[in-house]
């Protein structure tokens, strides 16, 4: 008898989204609509316009087989009650306790949407993506059917990380950072009581957690049409581009690209006059005309289609210095068969390390990190090399069937768990 699904997330997937977590959305709804048919409650923190139901009937038609759209709740308020709950839970962040530090409380509309949705038997499984979307809808409290934790943001290690790349005499982000920290050690530890299983998307902060119901399922990049990425053939030998692409408006991404034009990008261009940076993704205005203004950075702004610049690339830069989770652009390189660049962070958590030192270029330090750009500009025999390893490594270790098979044996398996009482 097939399963009934319930989705609870604040993401809208992929093609609505094309950031990496719509993608990852996407992927999850398609994997659980294998065991049965999947309803998604939104949680919808972006205004009253923002209405799911039309959006995925504009943007997805027939794409989406054995899914719709069961209910959605306005997250926050409007207006007066959006700034009234903001206040409210950013002095509750400061000053209170339990969930509070992590900036969360309970949705009561989300909370009785769901349980409405229980009691008329619509649902036999729930799968919450994201942590926190789960805890403020409540799923985290005492309930009578098995849960499923897609925690991609799990935020323990990935704050730790920030810390460390924050400089100590920036005191009041570090302030900030701690007492995140401490709130999201608290939902870490009520993610890991209150579900049945949990996915992460790193394979370090799976090892770290060390336990049977925590596994990874990684994230996956996809083609502008929702396909599997198709390998590219070599880089040209004469190319000197070098690519990034990403959401620049994301501290975690822009605050990486900051460090790489002010470090490495000059010691590249000097010792490679003709190199070019082409950046994609949304950029905010003010740093737009700063990036562009650099020698030879061209700030290009949203592309529909990237495999035209990864083609025109000879190395992707991956600049990312903190963030939680697989590095979804790292993996785009390796399946397009380019050579990512980038400091150690941007490539924790996949798997075989080993493997994957052996083709990219990873350096902290940015005076390594050029020499080593530099020498893959200027012998590309070398880097036709890493890029054939790259997409051995990518076929042998992620793929959208594994992918779909993980999810599918947690969905069996969570099914025939023994229910255990929860605290509320």
């Amino acid at each position: 008898m097939p399963i009934k699904i319930l989705f609870v997330t604040a993401f809208p997937y992929f093609p609505i989204d094309r950031s990496g977590g719509g993608i990852r959305s996407r992927l999850l709804l398609d994997a659980l609509s294998q065991a049965g048919p999947v309803g998604v409650f939104y949680l919808n923190y972006r205004g009253p316009t923002h209405d799911l139901s039309q959006l995925a009937g504009s943007a997805l038609g027939d794409d989406i087989r054995n899914i719709k759209i069961l209910d959605s709740v306005l997250v926050g308020g409007n207006g007066i009650t959006a700034y009234a709950d903001k206040t409210s839970r950013a002095l509750s962040f400061i000053f209170g306790s339990g969930m509070a530090t992590a900036g969360l409380s309970v949705s009561r509309e989300a909370s009785r949407g769901i349980s409405e949705l229980i009691e008329r038997n619509k649902v036999d499984l729930i799968v919450g993506r994201l942590s926190r979307p789960t805890a403020v809808a409540g799923l985290l409290n005492e309930r009578r059917i098995p849960l499923i934790v897609d925690a991609d943001d799990w935020d323990p290690h990935r704050i730790t990380a920030r810390i460390h790349a924050t400089p100590k005499y920036n005191f009041p982000l570090r302030a900030y950072l701690y007492r995140y920290r401490h709130g999201s050690d608290y939902l870490g530890a009520r993610v890991l009581e209150g579900a049945d299983h949990v996915w992460l998307a790193s394979e370090t902060d799976t090892l770290m957690i060390d336990r049977p119901s925590v596994t990874t399922l990684p994230n996956l990049p996809l083609a502008r049409t929702g396909e599997e990425i198709v390998s590219l053939p070599r880089s040209k030998a004469a190319s000197t581009v070098v690519f990034a692409v990403g959401q620049w408006v994301k501290p975690q991404n822009s605050d990486g690209m900051k460090w790489f034009l002010r470090y490495v990008w000059p010691a590249i261009s000097q010792r490679v006059p003709q190199a070019e940076l082409r950046i994609g993704g949304e950029v905010p205005e003010s740093l737009a005309r700063n990036w562009g203004a650099q020698h030879k950075v061209r700030v290009l702004g949203f592309i529909d289609e990237l495999r035209r610049e990864y083609d025109e690339a000879a190395l992707i830069v991956t600049p990312i210095t903190w963030g939680g989770g697989t590095k979804i652009k790292v993996l785009e390189a390796f399946a397009y068969g380019r050579v990512p660049i980038g400091p150690e962070h941007a490539f924790d958590g996949l798997a075989d390390a080993p493997q994957v030192k052996a083709i990219a270029a990873i350096e902290n330090d940015a005076r390594r990190l050029a020499a080593v750009a530099v020498g893959l500009l200027d012998k590309p025999e070398q880097r036709f090399w890493r890029e054939g390893a790259a997409v051995e490594y990518y076929r042998k270790n992620y793929s959208r069937a594994a992918f779909n098979a993980h999810v599918q044996t947690t969905v069996e398996s969570a099914m025939q768990r023994p229910r255990q009482k929860l605290k509320a």
